[in-house]
């Protein structure tokens, strides 16, 4: 995929750690310009550093409009375009049942990972509109007549969302968690629909356990034994890498998968 300014563009939310910033950095390595964005601008700009292409690195918080939007125009105002986003800020849940979970503790997951996800669609697509198609390479669909007249994507978008947001497992899982992962893929299936005729595909990824700082976070609150337990469950015997993740991000956004969106990626071991 060309641009009209050269190298693609990715946009990575969440790009400071974790499975964002292993997906910048495999963006770079597909030769796209990346916007590396995270509440934490220091770790964005440590992601920058490990980038082989051109890139910025900015500060945002998913939850505010203003500075979701203000993300946006810094991208088009450096590159011109975005074709490409990976919408992977969030944050973990304490562990608790319903019954022990504060309020807050419900807003605030539910602000990060899923109204987070909403914001950044808004905005992305809202750009992405004012885009002019990007033709599919038609050296890699020669032998089909009918995807040669492919007519174009204005954008791909992927969404993160968890192998809990599509059930939680028979032990239980944080309510809050599970919710604003189960609305990721709501909002996925939904932007899908709306955009697919104009050209704009909507995907999620939905990862296992994956070794990434959140986990570490997760795994310090939760009680002894939980990682054992939980890896247990995995048939592969292990957690994921987050490089693992990425390269399956990088996938759903690339020429490969014209004909994908409204889609659901499970990249969990065999779970």
């Amino acid at each position: 995929m060309a641009t009209i300014r050269g190298k693609p563009v990715a946009l990575v939310t969440g790009g400071g750690s974790g499975i964002g910033r292993a997906t910048a950095v495999r963006f770079a390595e597909l030769g796209y310009s990346c916007v590396v964005a995270d509440v934490d601008e220091p770790s964005a700009k440590e992601t920058l550093r490990m980038l082989q292409t051109p890139g910025i690195a900015v500060q945002v918080d998913v939850t505010m409009a203003t500075s979701v939007e203000a993300m946006v125009t810094a991208t088009v105002q450096h590159f011109g375009r975005i074709d490409c986003a990976f919408n992977c800020a969030g944050v973990e849940a304490i562990s608790e049942r319903i019954e022990d979970t504060p309020e807050e503790e419900f807003d605030r997951v539910m602000g990060v990972n899923a109204k987070g996800v909403w914001l950044c669609l808004k905005y992305e697509i809202a750009q992405m509109l004012q885009q002019e198609p990007v033709m599919s390479d038609p050296a890699n669909w020669a032998d089909k007549p009918d995807v040669c007249r492919f007519r174009g994507v204005r954008g791909s978008i992927v969404n993160a969302s968890s192998i809990l947001g599509l059930g939680p497992p028979q032990h239980g899982a944080n309510a809050s968690y599970c919710a604003s992962k189960f609305a990721v893929q709501g909002l996925t299936q939904t932007a899908a629909v709306e955009y697919a005729k104009e050209g704009i595909r909507v995907n999620a990824v939905c990862p296992g356990l994956t070794a990434t700082p959140l986990m570490d976070r997760y795994l310090e609150k939760a009680p002894p034994g939980t990682k054992e337990k939980a890896v247990s469950m995995y048939p592969v015997g292990r957690i994921a890498a987050p490089e693992e993740v990425a390269k399956a991000v990088c996938w759903l956004c690339s020429d490969a998968c014209p004909f994908t969106t409204g889609e659901h990626l499970k990249i969990a071991g065999g779970y």
